[in-house]
């Protein structure tokens, strides 16, 4: 019981805010977060399927109800909000220890908040990709395409501007065909004539509403299934 309100409470955003502030030094590196740290050691206990299928990223899967989008599909959601690509570098060994038969791989927008070069996030990638396949030779990796936000709602932030997401999507594909696995450009759906993730389909101009992850599955349900 009192990880379950645990949980919920590592759910409130102020209270994220204010004990990663309480909790950070001056070397943690900005992945490390409070809140990435407990949903590190969340993983570590937390039951799970047998050979599940892994969604794994950053708040963007984080956020999403994977079981209710997914009823019938043996899955478990490994994201945590605000990671990066050097983040999942960190805690490959726990997605590699279920030997899933997928993952569906989104990971970058936030290496762009924190200053990270597009270069350098590909660099990242690159290294995730190579490891996993490495350790997983019969596992399916899906690598999608990171998605645009809306600086009209959420404020760009260092190098995350939209067209620097443009950049790092061409970069992802690129490294998806070296690795030869699925590239599942799904951005034409999230994008209005501006290139802006829709406001309809946001609850702050950067993370999905019920509307925009049911729009997700719905471009990915034949890859899942």
């Amino acid at each position: 019981m009192f990880l379950g309100v645990f949980t919920a409470a590592m759910q409130t955003a102020w209270f994220n805010s204010w004990l990663d502030d309480l909790s950070r030094g001056p070397d943690t590196p900005p992945y490390l977060s409070l809140h990435y740290r407990w949903r590190h050691l969340y993983f570590a206990f937390a039951p799970h399927p047998e050979r599940p299928i892994v969604f794994f990223g950053d708040s963007m899967t984080d956020r999403g109800n994977w079981h209710k989008l997914f009823p019938q599909v043996s899955l478990v959601n490994r994201g945590i909000g605000g990671d990066t690509t050097l983040g999942l570098l960190q805690r490959l060994d726990q997605v590699i220890a279920l030997n899933p038969p997928k993952i569906f791989l989104m990971i970058g927008t936030n290496d762009l908040c924190y200053n990270r070069s597009v270069a350098d996030t590909l660099k990242n990638y690159d290294r995730i990709l190579s490891v996993l396949q490495a350790q997983l030779p019969h596992t399916q990796i899906y690598v999608e395409s990171v998605l645009p936000f809306n600086d009209t709602i959420f404020p760009s932030n260092y190098l995350r501007t939209n067209a620097n997401i443009t950049r790092l999507n061409g970069g992802i594909q690129q490294l998806a065909a070296a690795h030869h696995l699925p590239y599942l450009d799904i951005v034409g759906d999230f994008s209005d004539k501006n290139g802006r993730l829709p406001a309809g389909e946001t609850v702050d101009g950067l993370h999905l509403n019920q509307q925009g992850y049911e729009k997700w599955r719905d471009d990915i349900r034949s890859y899942v299934q």
